[in-house]
Parts: C-alpha cells; sequence; structure tokens
C-alpha cells in the first residue's frame, strides 16, 4: 500500500509541474495505471512521464531525443528509459538519400499486430494485446540509411554495431524452461530449481547485425523485400544438466546462448479491388536459423545418468500475418488477422492463431468501446479484452478494461489470467 501512494504521489507531482516546467518544443505524455488479477488476487500499478524533444539543428539535421521515467509494480527492466535518441539527415549527403544514426526503433513489416518481419528491436515481455504492448520496444544503436532510387522504390540498408535480447523477468524465464523439461522428461515443473547461465553474441563494428530491404509499388500494391542478417533476440538452452532427487524435487543448470539467423521478408499492403474501404496487409517470414541442440545431462534417483540430444532449431520455417481491416460508415473498426506465430514462438514451437479488434466510437468522440481478442487454433486458448475508451477532454484519454483468458493451464494465453485494468493518459 506504500508503494501505490508513492505512485500517485509521483503522479500528482509531475501533472502540477509539466506546463511550466518544459519549453515548448518538448512534448509527451503522462500516464498511470492500475490492474488487478482476479486469479491471483494481484494488484499491479504504474506512472510514466514520457518526453520528446525534436529540435532542427540545420535545415537538413534534426534530433531526436525520446526518454521515460517509470515507476511499476513489476516487469520494470530500467526506471529511467532511453526510447530513441538519434540524428537525422534529409537529403544529405545527397539530395536522394536520408539516414538515421543513434538509438531507436526500427519497424519492418505492414501489420498491425505481431509482424513475423519486425525482427530488429528487442522487446519487453508482455502478455498484454493491448496496443501499447504491441508497440513497445527496446531501442538499438544502429544507422539507417535510405536511398530513393527512383519516385517509386527506395532501398533501405540497417547496420546494427551491438547486440541487445528481449527482455523477459526471470520467473518467466524459469516458466518457460520448467513447462518444457517437464514436457520433454515427465518432471515437476513447481518443484524444480533452475539455474541459468548466458551467453551473448558477439556483435560488434565487424560482425554487426545488418539487414536491407527494397520497398516501392507494383501496380497499386505497397511492396517490400526485405533480407536480415543476425541472432535469435531470446537465449536458448544448449548445455543441461538435471538432478533428480528421490522425492522427486530437480535441480536444472543449464547453459544458454542466441542461435544466429537469417530473415527473408516480404510485405504487401494495399486496397481489396471492389471492396470499398478494406484494406489488406500480409507480411511472410522466412527464418533460416543455425543448427542448434540442446545436449541434457539427467542423474537420476538411483544413481544411473542418461544422456538425451534435442532438436531446437534443425530446419527452416516460416511466420506469417495476414489480415484485413475495414471502417464503415458509423466509423466502426474491424480488424482481423490469421498469425503464424508470435514474437514468443519460433522453430517448431510456431503454432496459428486469430486476432480480432473492434472499436465503435460514440457520435461525439468522447467514447470508444472496443474487443481486443486472440484465439490459438492449436489448443483453442483465449484472450478477450472488452473495454472503453473515454476522453473527457482534449489531451486526455481514460481506458477502462476487463480481461478473461481461458484454455489449457500451459499455454501462454491461459497464463494471462483474468485482469480488471483502468489507465490514465494526458498527452501534451
Amino acid at each position: 500500500m506504500k508503494g501505490i501512494r508513492f505512485n500517485f504521489f509521483i503522479l500528482i507531482i509531475i501533472l502540477a509541474f509539466t506546463p511550466y516546467s518544459f519549453a515548448a518544443d518538448v512534448y509527451g505524455e503522462v500516464s498511470a495505471y492500475g490492474s488487478y488479477i482476479l486469479d491471483t488476487k494481484s494488484f499491479g500499478y504504474g506512472t510514466t512521464l514520457q518526453l520528446k524533444y525534436n529540435p532542427s539543428l540545420t535545415d537538413d539535421y534534426y534530433l531526436m531525443a525520446d526518454v521515460s521515467l517509470k515507476y511499476q509494480s513489476e516487469n520494470n527492466y530500467s526506471p529511467i528509459r532511453l526510447n530513441e535518441l538519434y540524428i537525422q539527415g534529409f537529403a544529405t549527403p545527397s539530395e536522394d538519400i536520408d539516414y538515421k544514426v543513434g538509438y531507436m526503433h526500427l519497424t519492418w513489416g505492414a501489420s498491425d499486430a505481431f509482424s513475423p518481419i519486425d525482427n530488429i528491436n528487442p522487446r519487453p515481455f508482455s502478455q498484454s494485446i493491448s496496443q501499447d504492448a504491441i508497440d513497445d520496444k527496446i531501442p538499438v544503436l544502429a544507422l539507417d540509411v535510405e536511398w530513393y532510387m527512383n519516385p517509386t522504390w527506395s532501398l533501405e540498408f540497417v547496420y546494427q554495431p551491438e547486440f541487445r535480447s528481449n527482455y523477459r523477468p526471470e520467473q518467466v524465464d524459469n516458466l518457460f524452461l520448467g513447462n518444457q523439461f517437464a514436457t520433454l522428461l515427465g518432471l515437476n515443473p513447481q518443484t524444480m530449481q533452475i539455474d541459468t547461465i548466458q551467453d551473448f553474441s558477439e556483435v560488434n563494428v565487424l560482425n554487426p547485425v545488418w539487414g536491407i530491404r527494397a520497398r516501392g509499388n507494383v501496380g497499386s500494391i505497397d511492396t517490400s523485400l526485405s533480407f536480415l542478417k543476425g541472432y535469435y533476440l531470446t537465449a536458448y538452452p544448449y548445455l543441461t544438466d538435471i538432478t533428480i532427487n528421490p522425492d522427486g524435487s530437480s535441480l536444472v543448470q543449464t547453459e544458454m546462448g542466441y542461435p544466429e539467423r537469417s530473415v527473408l521478408g516480404a510485405e504487401f499492403q494495399g486496397e481489396i479491388p471492389g471492396i470499398a474501404g478494406v484494406t489488406f496487409r500480409a507480411d511472410f517470414a522466412l527464418f533460416i536459423p543455425e543448427q542448434w541442440t540442446n545436449q541434457i545431462t539427467t542423474h537420476n534417483p538411483d544413481g544411473t545418468t542418461s544422456f538425451t540430444t534435442v532438436g531446437v532449431f534443425d530446419e527452416i520455417y516460416w511466420k506469417a500475418s495476414v489480415g484485413a481491416d475495414y471502417t464503415a460508415e458509423d466509423n466502426t473498426y474491424y480488424n482481423l488477422i490469421y498469425l503464424l506465430g508470435t514474437p514468443y514462438e519460433e522453430g517448431k514451437d510456431v503454432s496459428s492463431y486469430l486476432f480480432l479488434r473492434l472499436e465503435k466510437p460514440s457520435p461525439d468522440k468522447k467514447w470508444k468501446p472496443f474487443l481486443n481478442s486472440i484465439l490459438s487454433l492449436e489448443d483453442g486458448s483465449m484472450i478477450n479484452i472488452i473495454g472503453t475508451d473515454y476522453n473527457p477532454k482534449e489531451n486526455w484519454t481514460v481506458t477502462f478494461s476487463y480481461s478473461v483468458s481461458s484454455g489449457p493451464a500451459t499455454s501462454i494465453l491461459s497464463m494471462a489470467g483474468d485482469t480488471m485494468s483502468l489507465s490514465v493518459n494526458y498527452v501534451f
């Protein structure tokens, strides 16, 4: 309770001083949220102050600075977050070249949600399917150059000299690993002690992550073709030692690393002929992974030792996102997407989902009820979020939502639980 009072005290101070503390060319937003998980009877909360500064340095050069101050009850990988900090040059060093250099968010893919081509920036772990959670990224140090070859096509090159991984809390990592070993070896994940060591990829100036993308128009269709050479952003085990005790409990010690991968991508966006107001988006990604195995040594209670080799990545695989959105005459918004794989699934774990979003704003635009749903076509698990945005006055948004999850206990969707959430956002 003390943390909650401190949380809202920070919010009051921010709201009180924001209009007077920053110059006119600084803009951003302040938000606060609270959530209650019914299954575990746990309360989560947080506040965020985000500031953006985008001045013109010269006629051709601009600076973008975007930072956040976050205070939240869990999954807070950094209280002070650098979202973006880069210099952007327009029509320089020549008239047909633009570039950015610094820490930035790079978005590849046309899909509204979980594009399989969008693999450059790592992400913080979240089981939410809100738009804020889908858009949340960790910045990478990169050089992004785009050459406009002609009025129709451009060629983009990305160079990244350092490696950054996805952020997942330790308990979430252990939950994923525990479920994997429970399925593979029949162990009880509730009595499993897991210790991990991570070996990070050796990305540097001479061994960078890099990608290239050509984009333009094929008829009336916006089209992009891309290639990305880098590493998986989540670690995978390659050497595991398991000791099973006589009482059924177990000690798991595993070394983990980040396999190399190449990704071939194709993205398409355009209007469906003959159906006014309907836009389709399709992303396809072919993943070519490094051969990766997990060598498991198991020490049994009877004193014997067994050895198991598990293929983590041993063949190429596809991921995809295909969907369409439509805005009706009464401003009702429909968005339906088929997903083959999410950001948390790779290789043999890739499965199919349907994602649906409906919005129905009121005539005065103050209320916007919505429904977000994701359904696993693999095991039938679901998350359904029903809620509404309310705009009491300009620059203010209040959002209330209720989330219901269902499905097998081991499904990542059912693990989200049933949750009530309230958030307040002010843009300045």
